[in-house]
């Protein structure tokens, strides 16, 4: 036999050999939607033009826009054992004709926006808020392991726990940011009695903020920082489970061990980089953070009814690395520079509370109704030392508008600034002017009940899967007034004014909606809303202490009604 045929007998002895090796099936699916929203919003501000105020609160009248998004969550099963989930958003909730995105900030009715640092000041979770990537966001991806005695996932995984006042994933069909964690957790499950209940329990490991580098990209040059300076967060959960109850509680700390005497740069009170013309300044304190929480959800199911609550508590302290100039007096001259600037410590105590409830219920002949009841803690010194502003994360929505988009408009203040220069000749605007309510819900009792019917319009259509009109109506109150600005207690300074609005219901807000599903993957849902306001909005000042008349007199100006519209359109696979 000559060479040749060897070499015949050899391949064909390797195919036989390859054709007998096991096969191993990978399975993939890619699920997602693409959505699609026309919104239309007239006097957010709740002001209107007003001729006869030097400087009325008007700020704009008309904001129409479109904007889409298309997610994807592809699934790689390996095998029975390991899989791998990932989530890209294209074009994340992109306003039509732009490719800019923007993150969800902190407004402050007095100060303006202000943005926690991210390593020592942040208690929400990693990944940004929303579009930080542009026009591709890569927002998550994670690796599930199933062991015999648990599950082990590990990567850049949704977070959320019980309604989602605390942790919100967003995966609803209007949820627009999401919770996102880099975490290591392993979770497990034990069936109790006959198996109708379950006790399931879990530890989590979230890397919050990494303050190192690879040695092997950015070399050895430069200050190397300690791992101290990294934000930890330990976690653990419990779930007890069966059809008609489930109730558990997540609970942890987040840690950081930062060294204290480093500074951040501080803004001033209209989000200036401070100091006078181009001089910057160094201020604001970093230290070390001892956040501790506890959240506590339960559910019940009696028949058609359903009832759930949540409660959360946030405490421990925290250092936030901010600095803000919200002192632009000409009689202060004091802090960095001779600016004002106000130093937060290193160390603020936080003290959080928030709780939440839903009850529900459904009907053989088409009727839904649902209530929604809860509490936020707020603040209405924005520059008090205590933390206990932090809000419902923001896409746990009640109304259209109220509590879902900035609202309203602080009173402007206006005076004699250390900006103007010897003798004040002229006046600027010192602060205020930005939304009283921003985009998550803090400083409110609130309540909404609605009603949706179900209509079966089959006959008529034929590929329609569903088809509901309803209504909602939603009220809140504040519980500390919306504005309470003292900056005689701040700075201790008895030449500085104290400026107070005593008005605390924020109005009624009276919703209607037509939803329905077509062709099995297409939902669409008109939505409309009214926003009759209450005191808390008008333009007024309960109290005004105003020594030497620095600032000038802040005239009345009584809100008017805002309205909101808005169309979604959705194909789900």
């Amino acid at each position: 036999m000559g060479v040749s045929k060897y070499i015949r007998v050899i391949f064909v002895s390797l195919f036989l050999c390859i054709m007998a090796a096991p096969v191993y099936a990978v399975d993939f699916a890619a699920h997602g939607y693409y959505r699609m929203r026309s919104e239309s919003m007239w006097d957010l501000d709740a002001q209107k033009k007003n001729t006869g105020i030097a400087h009325d609160n008007n700020r704009f009248g008309l904001i129409a826009f479109n904007q889409m998004r298309l997610r994807v969550e592809p699934m790689l099963k390996v095998n029975d054992n390991i899989s791998i989930h990932t989530q890209f958003d294209v074009l994340d909730n992109i306003v039509f004709g732009s490719q800019d995105t923007k993150q969800l900030e902190i407004l402050s009715p007095v100060v303006g926006t202000v943005t926690l640092p991210a390593g020592p000041g942040s208690l929400s979770m990693v990944g940004g808020a929303a579009g930080e990537n542009g026009s591709i966001n890569v927002r998550r991806a994670w690796m599930d392991i199933l062991f015999p005695i648990g599950k082990l996932r590990l990567g850049r995984q949704p977070s959320h726990w019980g309604l989602g006042i605390f942790q919100n994933d967003g995966q609803e069909r209007q949820g627009d940011f999401g919770d996102s964690s880099d975490r290591i957790m392993f979770i497990t499950q034990y069936e109790i009695g006959d198996g109708s209940g379950s006790l399931s329990g879990g530890l989590l490991w979230d890397i919050a903020w990494e303050a190192q580098s690879d040695p092997r990209i950015g070399g050895l040059a430069g200050a190397i920082r300690d791992n101290g300076q990294d934000t930890h967060q330990y976690a653990a959960v419990l779930l007890y489970e069966r059809d008609d109850f489930s109730a558990g509680v997540f609970g942890g700390i987040r840690r950081r061990d930062a060294g204290s005497g480093s500074t951040t740069t501080a803004t001033d009170a209209l989000g200036n980089t401070c100091g006078i013309g181009s001089t910057l300044c160094s201020a604001g304190l970093d230290g070390k953070t001892l956040v501790y929480f506890g959240d506590v959800y339960g559910r019940y199911t009696y028949e058609e009814y359903d009832f759930k609550a949540e409660y959360v508590f946030i405490g421990g302290t925290m250092s936030t690395g901010a600095a803000i100039n919200a002192i632009p007096f000409s009689v202060y001259a004091g802090g960095a520079a001779g600016d004002g600037i106000i130093n937060l410590p290193a160390k603020q105590d936080v003290q959080v509370s928030m709780g939440a409830l839903e009850a529900s219920g459904a009907y053989k002949w088409g009727g839904e109704w649902n209530f929604k009841g809860g509490f936020a803690q707020g603040d209405a010194s924005p520059l008090s030392q205590r933390i206990t502003q932090y809000g419902f994360r923001p896409d746990y929505n009640i109304a259209l508008l109220m509590f879902n988009v900035p609202l309203g408009t602080s009173p402007q203040l206006w005076g004699c600034s250390a900006t103007n220069g010897a003798g004040c000749a002229s006046t600027s605007q010192l602060a205020g002017g930005v939304p009283i309510t921003g985009n998550f819900i803090n400083n409110a009792y609130y309540v909404s009940t609605g009603y949706q019917h179900h209509l079966d319009i089959g006959d008529y259509i034929k590929k329609c899967n569903d088809f509901s009109v309803g209504g909602r109506v939603t009220t809140a109150y504040a519980h500390k007034n919306p504005l309470d600005l003292n900056f005689q207690a701040i700075m201790n300074d008895a030449s500085l004014p104290v400026l107070r609005n005593g008005g605390k219901w924020y109005g009624v807000e009276a919703d209607l909606l037509v939803e329905a599903e077509f062709y099995d993957h297409l939902y669409g849902v008109l939505e409309g809303g009214v926003l009759m306001p209450g005191s808390a909005y008008d333009t007024k000042t309960t109290t005004l202490v105003n020594p030497g008349g620095i600032i000038e007199t802040i005239p009345a100006d009584k809100a008017n009604w805002s309205y909101g519209g808005r169309l979604t359109m959705m194909v789900e696979f």
